[in-house]
């Protein structure tokens, strides 16, 4: 359970630091480095998060599933000859 946690807090953080970039782009009009440094800081965080969640699907902590996990596949029709 803690994981959801963890990982709801990390896309916050890339939410909140991409709205600092675009406030910064704004306010700073170009002048200083801090909008590319927000937008820095999202990147390693998107994919500190995008390793983790492969880390943890590799180590089985957490199983992808699709949009309808309760369908089973289609099977193929027998070839009757």
């Amino acid at each position: 359970m803690w994981i959801r946690y963890l990982i709801i807090a990390i896309f916050s953080g890339i939410l909140l630091s991409l709205a600092s970039g675009l406030y910064y782009l704004v306010k700073d009009k170009g002048t200083t480095k801090r909008t590319v440094k927000a937008l820095s800081f999202r990147i390693s965080l998107s994919l500190g998060l995008f390793l983790l969640l492969m880390a943890l699907i590799g180590l089985g902590v957490i199983r992808p599933h699709g949009l309808y996990p309760q369908r089973h596949p289609v099977t193929q029709p027998h070839d009757t000859r």
